[in-house]
């Protein structure tokens, strides 16, 4: 068992020349020694299991290979016409999950993907059809007309222009851009 002792100095004259010492705990036999030594020591093998665990798997993840860019400009406005058909399939049947993976990557780290389904509106969309993409280096423009219900007035449809980017051989949404 151990023997628990607290002593705290007090304030100035009766330890003016003595060492000020806090003495917190004291060990009062050689098994409590023991089992202080066990416990750290099936700690510590937890903590290197862990990181072993971890060392491995990062060395059993395979490097993602980038796609190849794009070679032309047509090329490159297909691609980014695709992915932007592909979201607003996916806006139309509603499925914001699937829409949320077209998100860039750093829109995907400003907005998570609970944040986004708050912030768009559900089960509104009829069609989106994509008009024109233009392109100036990796960043593109795409023109969608939308078409949408609102509780008063059903069937409107709307130019919208969004902002894309081309990265690693991907078209990429870039959420609230231009």
């Amino acid at each position: 068992m151990r023997d628990l002792q607290c002593a705290v100095p007090l304030p100035a004259a009766p330890m003016q020349d003595a060492q000020k010492l806090v003495f917190f705990t004291r060990i009062s036999s050689f098994a409590d020694f023991w089992t202080l030594s066990v416990s750290v020591s099936r700690h510590a093998c937890r903590v290197l299991a862990t990181l072993g665990l971890i060392a491995t798997a990062g060395c059993a993840t395979t490097p993602q290979v980038a796609a190849p860019a794009p070679a032309t400009p047509e090329a490159k406005r297909a691609l980014v016409a695709k992915r932007a058909a592909s979201r607003w399939d996916a806006m139309v049947k509603d499925d914001l999950d699937t829409a949320y993976t077209f998100m860039s990557p750093g829109s995907r780290d400003a907005m998570s993907l609970d944040k986004y389904k708050a912030n768009t509106r559900r089960g509104a969309f009829r069609e989106g059809r994509i008009d024109s993409v233009s392109c100036d280096g990796d960043a593109c423009l795409v023109k969608v007309y939308v078409t949408y219900d609102h509780p008063k007035m059903k069937g409107i449809t709307t130019p919208v222009t969004e902002s894309w980017i081309v990265d690693g051989g991907q078209a990429w949404y870039v959420y609230g851009g231009r």
